[in-house]
């Protein structure tokens, strides 16, 4: 049924995605798998008749703010004038920007062209979950992805990582392999794909390489410093590590009076970190920390704390940046590098993956309308390539739901099995001995490994896990304390789907708060009260810390069934809930270790919010995640997994399993194996990576 009159089809559908015209490549997601698979294959495409098309459920996001390289805010404009949707961060500092995050940025029911989705599984009562599967999973929707919302951290797995069998038997990725498609994809996240790819190509010849000064991006970048353009901390590199940058703790006797130009939080995590392993350091960020390039200003981190939740001076390399450039150019007039090649559909969102009887694929989506995004259409469109690419949960659920409906014959029974909560931990120490200065600087600066080789002695790989810091931005910190419950109750997905009792919880939150300015206002002559304090002092001796860990990833997603059923089910094979997983008990036990040396008192620890007792009115016991992996993960063959190691998707009746679907691929973290213990989007950018060379290869 149409939903608009033609001039907003107009605004959807270009002529690239006209559905009766016929792709080479059709990628599904533009987040890290999709984004940097499309971008190469198009790359490859350029001068040719071949045609790359991007289907991405969401809308384009940028700042509302001037930014050093965007001083009229044109950036916003510029899509618009392309006839692309677009919206802005969530801008406010204070508990405004929560209500604006929860009412324009949420993803929900009537609000369908949201950021951010809270995925939550169980069956549904009357207002909210009756039962919950143990899972919240956060997820992104817009043109990015992931990026748009992750934490900027790249990271490579450590080799005991990939020892796994179910890396080791099931793929040919050796060391030396690995290692270079690693470096290649740091390279693509941290300057850009065709940057990367034209690296790559140069080799040793340094005629050959392409000038670092036209990417879109400056490179990675370790931020610990409280400004840029400052000088580098006197690192200590282990020769145990090559490349890591860790902070000296005998350079610090007096951790709070330290007298340097560093991020508090870093300092103090590090500092405090080298007492429990030697495994830590500063992370790489995909950040520009460069005010000039060449001849040119650029956007560089201003240490603002919101990453998450949108960078309102437009540093952070997210992957938005790179499609705009190569799609439709730039607003200071860059022409536009692969438009002949490449288009990308917001606002369309896959329901079906269906095999065509003279080969290719045909895929049906929902194109919604830009002004009423709870308004869509059917639409299809065909290529002689599919590549999926929708997130652990998007593409798990598209490819269950093809299975169920025999649209895609012969996919692997594994569909669905293989789920990692990767995990996901989130824990706060509510009053420490420092300030640590929760709100200063990108969201994360450090890292601590734990059970690796080079942590320290007694290491045992089956318990790895990563702590690392985790800032908060100065709106939520006006959550903290009264807001915890508001919190738990959207983890677990109450009330997501109904406007009034978001806007009662806003309003029930903001009198409680009210109350507490009506008392304080009487009292604040005689003694200044804390809620005429600002946002930071709010949480600065609070300590906020996520982790990561080697969980079993023996998770299984179903499609729900019956009245009340989320989309999907998942549970673990085990019998357990989430939440019991060893890995959490190790995890727990570090914090308490690193509990010990942040606070001198000795009744507090480390508490995560969705796991805490009051959480069991609300719901149940919930690991709140952002890191899934697996549900369509990689195998020798259609028993034991669902695609190969190149990405390429089994047919279970072709050469005993082996064979695979012609020209359909996943290249997310749907496909990874086993959980990372660390942040994916390295991971994932390298696997996919590598599976382009593969599709490149074939098409040529």
């Amino acid at each position: 049924m149409p939903f608009c009159p033609a001039l907003r089809t107009a605004m959807c559908l270009t002529d690239m995605s006209d559905p009766g015209a016929r792709h080479s490549v059709i990628v599904i997601g533009s987040g890290f798998g999709g984004t940097i698979t499309a971008l190469a294959i198009a790359a490859h495409f350029k001068g040719s008749d071949k045609r790359v098309l991007m289907l991405e459920r969401g809308t384009w996001w940028t700042t509302p703010l001037a930014t050093v390289q965007d001083r009229e805010v044109e950036t916003n404009d510029f899509l618009k004038s392309k006839n692309q949707p677009v919206q802005y961060w969530a801008s406010a500092d204070d508990f405004s920007g929560v209500i604006d995050l929860v009412t324009r940025c949420l993803r929900r029911k009537k609000n369908e062209d949201g950021l951010y989705e809270l995925s939550v599984f169980g069956r549904r009562g009357l207002f909210g979950l009756q039962t919950n599967d143990g899972v919240s999973i956060l997820r992104a929707c817009g043109v990015g992805g992931g990026s748009l919302v992750y934490s900027n951290i790249t990271i490579q797995p450590p080799d005991l990582i990939f020892d796994d069998p179910r890396w080791a038997a099931r793929t040919r990725w050796d060391k030396a392999s690995r290692d270079q498609y690693f470096d290649l994809a740091r390279d693509a996240i941290g300057y850009d794909v065709l940057f990367a790819l034209a690296r790559r190509a140069a080799g040793a010849n340094p005629q050959a390489a392409p000038d670092p000064t036209t990417a879109v991006n400056t490179g990675l970048s370790k931020i610990l410093d409280r400004s840029t353009s400052l000088p580098e901390p006197e690192w200590r590199q282990p020769s145990t590590v090559p490349g890591l940058k860790q902070l000296d703790p005998a350079r610090y006797p007096k951790l709070g009076r330290p007298g340097d130009l560093l991020i508090d939080r870093g300092r103090i995590f590090q500092v405090l970190m080298s007492q429990l392993t030697a495994d830590y350091g500063t992370v790489d960020l995909a950040i520009g920390d460069k005010a000039t390039v060449g001849t040119g200003v650029r956007n560089y981190c201003e240490r603002q704390g919101r990453c998450n939740v949108g960078c309102l001076p437009g540093a952070r390399n997210t992957l938005n940046k790179q499609l705009m450039k190569a799609i439709h150019g730039t607003f200071a007039g860059r022409a536009p590098l692969l438009a002949d090649v490449l288009q990308l559909e917001p606002l369309a969102e896959a329901q079906l993956i269906r095999s065509l009887p003279g080969g290719g694929y045909e895929v049906e989506y929902l194109q919604r309308d830009p002004d009423k995004p709870w308004v869509a259409r059917s639409t299809t469109v065909s290529a002689d390539r599919v590549i999926v690419a929708a997130g652990c949960v998007g593409t798990t659920e598209l490819m269950l739901r093809c299975k169920e409906r025999g649209t895609l014959p012969n996919l692997s029974d594994q569909v669905g099995f293989g789920f990692s909560t990767n995990g996901d931990y989130l824990a706060f120490l509510r009053e420490t001995d420092y300030h640590v200065n929760l709100n200063r600087g990108p969201v994360t600066t450090s890292f601590a490994h734990f059970n690796t080789p080079e942590s320290g002695p007694n290491a045992d790989p089956l318990k790895f896990h990563t702590i690392e810091d985790q800032g908060i931005p100065r709106a939520l910190a006006s959550l903290v304390g009264t807001g915890v419950p508001f919190m738990q109750s959207l983890s677990k997905g109450r009330h997501l789907s109904n406007r009034f009792f978001i806007a009662l919880t806003l309003v029930r939150y903001g009198l409680t708060r009210l109350a507490d300015y009506v008392t304080a206002l009487f009292r604040n002559s005689s003694v200044r009260q804390g809620q005429f304090g600002s946002e930071d002092e709010r949480t600065v001796r609070m300590m906020c810390c996520v982790a990561m860990g080697r969980d079993a990833s023996v998770g299984r997603f179903r499609l729900g069934r019956g009245w009340g059923d989320t989309a999907l089910r998942v549970r673990r094979d085990d019998g357990k809930q989430f939440h019991e997983d060893p890995i959490y008990r190790e995890i727990d036990g570090t914090l308490t270790r690193f509990a010990a040396t942040l606070t001198s008192q000795k009744d507090i620890s480390f508490e995560n919010p969705f796991l805490s007792p009051t959480s069991a009115p609300l719901g149940g016991k919930s690991i709140a995640l952002s890191h899934p992996l697996g549900g369509c993960v990689m195998g020798t063959s259609a028993t034991d997994g669902v695609v190969d190691e190149l990405g390429r998707v089994f047919d279970a009746s072709k050469d005993g399993g082996r064979g695979v679907h012609p020209g359909l691929y996943i290249t997310d973290a749907a496909a990874i194996p086993t959980a990372l213990g660390v942040n994916p989007s390295l991971t994932i950018s390298a696997l996919a990576l590598r599976a382009a060379d593969t599709i490149i290869e074939e098409v040529s």
